[in-house]
């Protein structure tokens, strides 16, 4: 049998970290940015999408580092896994994608402007 995976890869700017899980487990929203030239117009375009990527103290080395210091403006470098997921929510299916950092990295060149 071969080796199978799902993984992803964030390079972006932190908006917010949340603590939850009486601090065991972390929520932080990254802005990623794609720009590109419009083929009809020339015009440059861009579009921003923002991901919730979760840390586990368990798996994330670093975390109590980044717990501490990671600060909206950061710019990181993110891998991990990514895996769907279903709940139920008021007898409702509730269907969500989920990002698990396994490598967090804050990108030493400053904050953004």
């Amino acid at each position: 049998m071969f080796y199978t995976f799902a993984e992803f890869q964030i390079q972006g700017y932190v908006g917010r970290k949340v603590e939850l899980g009486n601090g065991k487990v972390l929520k932080v929203s990254i802005a990623a940015t794609d720009s590109w030239k419009d083929k009809e117009s020339g015009e440059p375009r861009e579009r921003t999408d923002w991901n919730t990527v979760t840390l586990f103290e368990r798996s994330t080395a670093g975390f109590s580092w980044l717990k501490e210091n990671l600060q909206p403006g950061d710019l990181v470098h993110v891998r991990g896994r990514i895996a769907e997921g279903k709940y139920d929510k008021n007898g409702q299916a509730v269907y969500e994608t989920a990002l698990t950092a396994d490598r967090f990295a804050v990108v030493p060149v400053g904050k953004a402007e």
